[in-house]
């Protein structure tokens, strides 16, 4: 798997199935996402990339301390061997200031060559977040992809979300945050990416 920082950093010819979110703790819900883009990249031969939008800027920007379950190394370890390409975008004034249709062809169309987007009910993108999985589908006629809108995964009927799994972890709940994420998020021996 390739770790790529910043999208300009991206250099493939290929088309691709991409998942795109903030992804922070990869949890059971984001399963569902990268299964379906580990499907289509062993299935079509395309190039399976996780997109995952790095907020650190805004938190600096509005002087917020980080709140993240997963640094980007340990995304990055958890996604080793299943993707080909870890995406990291920092949420910086370039991508939080362009239009949606712009994010459309500029970067899922031009940059990634997309064939298959896989995004939640939830997803929203561009200037005001007026992107969502309608505008998407809106233009897929245009430009040749697919999109795959994946409903949220339930847990005892509430959704599973990072939001969630944060609450639980400050509550001492472990074993219902490790259960929400699908792997032992307190394990002491992780490993870390040196080169990241």
């Amino acid at each position: 798997m390739q770790y790529v920082k910043g999208i300009e950093h991206y250099q493939n010819t290929k088309s691709s199935a991409i998942t795109l979110g903030k992804f922070d703790g990869l949890h059971q819900g984001h399963e569902l996402l990268i299964e379906r883009v580990v499907k289509h990249q062993n299935e079509d031969g395309v190039s399976g990339i996780v997109f995952a939008f790095d907020m650190s800027p805004l938190y600096k920007k509005i002087n917020k301390e980080p709140d993240f379950i997963l640094s980007n190394k340990e995304k990055a370890e958890r996604l080793e061997g299943r993707v080909d390409y870890f995406v990291d975008c920092p949420f910086d004034e370039s991508i939080s200031n362009m239009q949606a249709e712009d994010f459309i062809e500029e970067v899922l169309v031009k940059r990634f060559r997309a064939k298959y987007i896989i995004v939640g009910t939830d997803f929203g993108f561009g200037y005001g977040k007026r992107g969502d999985c309608h505008m998407l589908q809106k233009y897929s006629d245009k430009y040749g992809y697919q999109v795959e809108v994946i409903e949220k995964k339930t847990y005892h009927g509430k959704e599973i979300s990072s939001t969630y799994i944060k609450e639980e972890i400050k509550k001492g709940n472990t074993e219902l945050a490790n259960t929400l994420l699908g792997y032992n998020y307190f394990e002491n021996d992780k490993k870390h990416f040196d080169n990241i």
